[in-house]
């Protein structure tokens, strides 16, 4: 233990005299994700603003005067669209515009069919709430109007209406946002691969590249020993990375719920821990993998190109979850990472996280971290990797 100690006291000691990657892997995970949530936040939260103010821009507010005091009735504000509103749309610096024909009043009056456009660049994400609000103002003027018309009739509005349909939303706002806050669990799933890699490959084929790597050996030490005291340090290097980019997200969230989204943006302290719970045994699997496959790179750059196909696959297993619109499966939680995945998705949604949830994943990634350690302590005994250079 002794032995395997001082080399990971080694490895922590080589690792922090490269100041500058070090401070590199930080900042990048300290800045990029909390920024990247924060600004995601303010695209939401701008979006729910729009969407809570009633407004609409009339072109030919004249021609429909109908419309127009049904949308007062609603305390809806109306705007006076201006000559140019199609170029404007276009540009963006309007939303949408409903186009009002001159003939609307005399075939709404005449009980004949009248049309208006709804003009609007759905290119535009922050276009969407005004489109959504211009739409439903205009459906609910159109069933008011059937209704009238039914009732002047001496039809009750009932008819028209066979079925009335409730809504009953089952998500709860925490729920709902943790869709907002999906960046969290990917930063949690690549940050013990960006912890853990420079550690990784500068301790296996950085060495090997340098020449370091056969006096080290020459040492009366059991390879075991130097293999696990170099994933050890990886590992403390990849938790590390993991626990302080994790950090930044409830700096992030607790600031910015204060003022907007505050029922969305629940990531404190108690979903903090069970984060960086559920990232330590995926962060020993991720430092063994990067070793194992950094142990065959006979230069730095080599291993660097090989430990990159690694963090494809992982990164693509967020992103294949959201899109695919897969469901959550007893199977999914002995896969690594996507079962950590799973588990992360549970605390962000606030959903109950059985024990299987998190043994299984912890107990797959510790078995595959112990096998590639094991491995990383025969290779070592290969002259071809210690000795091949070229």
């Amino acid at each position: 233990m002794r032995r395997t100690l001082a080399v990971f006291a080694k490895e922590i000691r080589d690792a922090l005299r490269d100041r500058r990657t070090a401070l590199m892997v930080l900042v990048a995970s300290v800045v990029t994700g909390p920024l990247t949530l924060v600004l995601v936040a303010q695209f939401v939260s701008g979006l729910e603003e729009r969407a809570s103010t009633l407004r609409v821009r009339l072109a030919g507010a004249t021609h429909a005067p109908a419309l127009v005091n049904f949308l007062k009735r609603a305390d809806v504000e109306i705007e006076q669209a201006p000559a140019d509103y199609a170029a404007r749309v276009k540009a963006g610096t309007l939303d949408a515009v409903i186009v009002v024909p001159p003939d609307f009043h005399e075939r709404w009056l005449a009980h004949e069919e009248t049309r208006v456009e709804l003009v609007f660049d759905d290119s535009r994400t922050e276009s969407s709430p005004a489109i959504r609000q211009s739409e439903r103002l205009l459906d609910a003027f159109n069933r008011e109007t059937a209704q009238l018309r039914l009732m002047a009739r001496g039809v009750s509005p009932s008819v028209n209406e066979v079925v009335k349909v409730e809504r009953v939303n089952a998500a709860t706002p925490r729920q709902r946002g943790a869709v907002l806050l999906f960046l969290i669990p990917m930063f949690a799933i690549l940050a013990p691969l960006l912890g853990g890699m420079t550690l990784a490959i500068d301790a296996t084929a950085g060495e090997r590249e340098r020449g370091s790597l056969e006096p080290l050996l020459a040492n009366p030490v059991p390879t075991a020993a130097f293999a696990v005291g170099k994933w050890l340090a990886a590992w403390t290097s990849a938790v590390a990375v993991t626990a302080v980019t994790l950090a930044g997200f409830v700096a992030a969230a607790a600031l910015y719920a204060e003022k907007k989204l505050p029922a969305l943006l629940q990531f404190g302290l108690p979903e903090y821990a069970r984060f960086v719970a559920i990232a330590v045994p995926l962060a020993a699997f991720t430092s063994a993998a990067q070793m194992l496959i950094s142990t065959y790179g006979r230069t730095y750059r080599e291993a660097q190109t090989y430990v990159s196909y690694l963090a494809t696959v992982v990164s693509f297993v967020p992103l294949a979850v959201m899109f695919s619109g897969a469901r959550e499966a007893p199977w999914q939680a002995a896969v690594p990472v996507l079962g950590q995945l799973m588990a992360l998705q549970r605390v962000l949604r606030g959903d109950s996280l059985p024990a299987w949830d998190v043994l299984v994943p912890a107990a797959v990634s510790a078995a595959l971290a112990i096998a590639a350690v094991a491995a990383v302590a025969r290779l070592l005994r290969d002259e071809r990797i210690v000795f091949g250079r070229s």
